[in-house]
């Protein structure tokens, strides 16, 4: 005969079996908190400080005071940060070689006159470094006149290549002609209706038009892509990758966690380097987004 378990035998198995599931919840959490925490500490946290113009009149969300830049750059200093360009960041991703304990990127977007007047002069006297992505047609129209207007003028090829043969300014590719608003065009955006094959065509042949500017000036060929007004989409990036582009640079907020993956290299976050709001007040609410990271 088979002999009946009773109901105290039955609630002890389901106690058993309870501080069983209990035990192996608790022992998967650690795994994946340890995990979690080891994915943190194998990522490196780079900031991306977005400037425009550094000049002495008309401050705003743009534009700061050289005051203001070489405050930056000595706060920066006196804080063990090291300044890296963007082929340091992607060497790191695809080569493995080192980064500094404290990297941190300064990005100039538009190649405005005001970055080889008063911006490059402070880079040699504190010896740090900007990535300097241009805008390809205002270069060209800049090259051909004397203009040196600090309001208003642009860098010309000569001063560009000055300055990436000093080491401390990297030229990247922020569009030869797109960077503006007009005919149904946001930047490099594609139009409402724009067939893929026309957009293609169209970004390819703008991006390389710089590509082979800036190789010839320079003898460096870019290797990330700015977008102009932080505007794209997916079908933008597919297309910069397509065209050998191993980053991009975005005006989306935060701070990134680089690691191993090339696909964190692309649409990366900067922090807007606005008049009156110092790198060290950016840099401690930037930090705070880090929590969103990975998530």
């Amino acid at each position: 005969m088979k002999q009946k378990i009773s109901f105290k035998h039955y609630r002890k198995i389901i106690i058993l079996l309870l501080i069983a599931a209990i035990l192996i919840l608790s022992i998967t959490k650690n795994i994946m908190e340890s995990y979690a925490v080891s994915s943190t500490q194998e990522a490196v946290c780079v900031p991306i400080f977005m400037y425009h113009q550094v000049k002495n009149t008309n401050f705003g969300k743009d534009v700061i005071s050289p005051y203001e830049f070489e405050s930056d750059l000595k706060y920066l200093s006196d804080n063990g940060y090291t300044t890296i360009t963007m082929t340091d960041l992607i060497d790191y991703v695809y080569y493995d070689k080192d980064l500094p304990e404290k990297p941190v990127i300064l990005t100039i977007d538009d190649g405005y006159l005001s970055t080889y007047k008063n911006v490059f002069p402070l880079l040699k006297k504190y010896n740090m470094k900007i990535v300097l992505s241009v805008i390809g047609k205002t270069v060209d129209d800049f090259s051909k006149v004397v203009d040196n207007n600090i309001s208003y003028a642009f860098v010309t090829w000569k001063q560009i290549k000055e300055m990436q043969e000093s080491g401390l300014v990297e030229v990247q590719n922020h569009t030869y002609n797109l960077h503006k608003i007009c005919n149904g065009r946001y930047g490099c955006y594609q139009k409402a209706n724009e067939t893929m094959s026309h957009y293609e065509e169209l970004l390819t042949e703008d991006v390389l038009t710089l590509q082979e500017k800036i190789t010839a000036a320079t003898e460096f060929t870019p290797n990330t892509f700015t977008y102009p007004y932080g505007k794209y989409n997916d079908t933008t990036e597919s297309i910069i990758k397509k065209l050998g582009f191993k980053a991009t640079l975005s005006a989306t907020y935060g701070v990134n966690l680089i690691n191993k993956d090339p696909e964190r290299l692309y649409g990366l976050k900067r922090i807007c380097r606005s008049h009156n709001h110092t790198v060290q007040s950016l840099l401690k609410e930037g930090l705070k987004t880090l929590r969103y990271i990975n998530e």
